[in-house]
């Protein structure tokens, strides 16, 4: 639990600085999965919630900072 209490403190403090690799494990984390479709969109489903989508990045390994304000808001991260 101490590396999902690192990676929420990330998102946090560095939104600038998340991957696709730090949404998958903080989403994973809290009960959602990725369903595998194609282009690059990954959505995040998790039964009674609304899917979660991130795209992503072409030419950069960091997501667009609303998406990661998006996933802290879905998951209340914020006190």
């Amino acid at each position: 639990m101490k590396g999902d209490e690192k990676l929420v403190k990330k998102f946090l403090t560095d939104r600038m600085h998340i991957t696709v690799e730090d949404c998958d494990r903080l989403l994973t984390a809290y009960g959602y999965e990725w369903r595998k479709g194609g282009g690059s969109h990954r959505t995040y489903h998790k039964k009674g919630t609304r899917p979660i989508t991130v795209v992503v990045p072409k030419n950069t390994k960091y997501v667009n900072t609303s998406y990661a304000k998006n996933i802290i808001k879905v998951l209340e991260l914020e006190g």
